[in-house]
């Protein structure tokens, strides 16, 4: 226990001269429950992470402060999907799957029986489960062929071959001048997106500007990550910011929020600050709780304020060194706008989006 006064899941409101539960401060995460007081002391103090993950066996869907033990099926119920840490076990009976949030009768596949005379074509549909199925005679029509009618499935087969050839190459034609109209309409908008990406015309990081940003640097990480990075970092940072302290990143509002924008989000095919952050030897619970305070603080701004704070000595160049090594000299070029000459500006303490 955190704390002497108040019980588990509640913590020592000082200003208020109260106990009051941990849900009120911080959001309920599935998978993850509160720790003992949230992690903070009477006098005030956070002494550990608010969050823990679900033990082995235990599950949080987001609806409870702390994990619940999983269910167990019994017989004659069977395991549908197997309990995890986000959510409770699903038992069905046998023969049902869990389908649309119920256990539904797994339907039975059907089997189709076709007869074909002359002048007409019988389907039969049974189960495959049922006996075989009887045809009464006078459900079965003659079979023999009259001279009128012998000809007539030739033409008639011959007659939708060639419907259907005609159907295909039209569909065709129409598939590749839509692919064409479509190509031509968004190449004009794939230049702008490429030249904003190269970094000819970057908007302001206002609140307005900001989802047009993030969309572009998506594109740009998304068709760039799979090139080959050079090795070192001279040809694209100056001797003087190589060496530079590493505090120098926190005090350029600019670039520090240009590494925020490009960083911070979690975009497929491309590492960002969890993997920055494991480089620097964050623990994976750190790590997801600076994620979990987003909305508050920069989880980018957070890990290079608390590198700062334990090695003193990093430079700019021990950072390019990490981003080269998760391959996001993308960044490493951002760092590059730094001015050889930075003078020291007051410590920004956080970015909020």
């Amino acid at each position: 226990m955190t704390s002497d006064i108040c019980t588990e899941g509640q913590f020592w409101n000082r200003p208020r001269h109260k106990c009051e539960p941990c849900n009120t401060k911080y959001k309920i995460i599935q998978g993850y429950e509160f720790t003992e007081n949230c992690g903070w002391s009477d006098e005030q103090q956070q002494i550990e992470s608010p969050y823990r993950p679900c033990r082995d066996g235990t599950f949080n869907n987001g609806s409870q402060v702390i994990c619940q033990i999983c269910r167990s099926c019994s017989p004659p119920q069977l395991i549908a999907f197997a309990c995890k840490s986000t959510s409770d076990t699903i038992c069905c009976k046998q023969g049902e799957q869990f389908l649309k949030g119920k256990c539904r009768p797994i339907p039975q596949p059907s089997r189709t029986t076709r007869i074909t005379t002359a002048s007409t074509t019988v389907h039969i549909t049974s189960s495959v489960a049922s006996s075989s199925p009887s045809l009464s005679p006078q459900h079965i029509p003659d079979s023999s062929p009259s001279p009128q009618s012998t000809s007539s499935p030739t033409v008639s087969h011959a007659h939708f071959i060639g419907i259907y050839v005609c159907f295909g190459i039209l569909s065709t034609l129409a598939l590749v001048c839509l692919f064409l109209f479509v190509r031509r309409r968004t190449k004009p908008f794939n230049k702008e997106l490429k030249k904003c990406c190269n970094g000819a015309s970057h908007e302001s990081l206002s609140k307005k500007g900001i989802a047009r940003y993030e969309q572009a640097v998506s594109y740009n990480i998304i068709n760039d990550g799979n090139n080959d990075h050079e090795t070192g970092l001279s040809h694209l940072l100056a001797p003087e910011v190589q060496v530079a302290p590493l505090k120098m990143v926190l005090n350029n509002l600019d670039v520090l929020e240009e590494l925020v924008l490009v960083l911070d989000p979690d975009i497929s095919g491309a590492k960002n600050t969890r993997h920055l952050a494991a480089q620097c030897s964050f623990s994976f619970a750190w790590i997801n709780y600076a994620y979990s305070m987003k909305d508050h603080k920069s989880p980018l701004v957070a890990v290079l304020e608390g590198v700062v704070t334990k090695n003193p000595d990093w430079t700019v160049g021990h950072l390019a060194e990490l981003l080269n090594a998760i391959g996001r000299n993308d960044a490493v070029e951002i760092l590059a706008k730094l001015p050889a000459g930075f003078g020291h500006k007051p410590f920004l303490k956080a970015v909020y989006h």
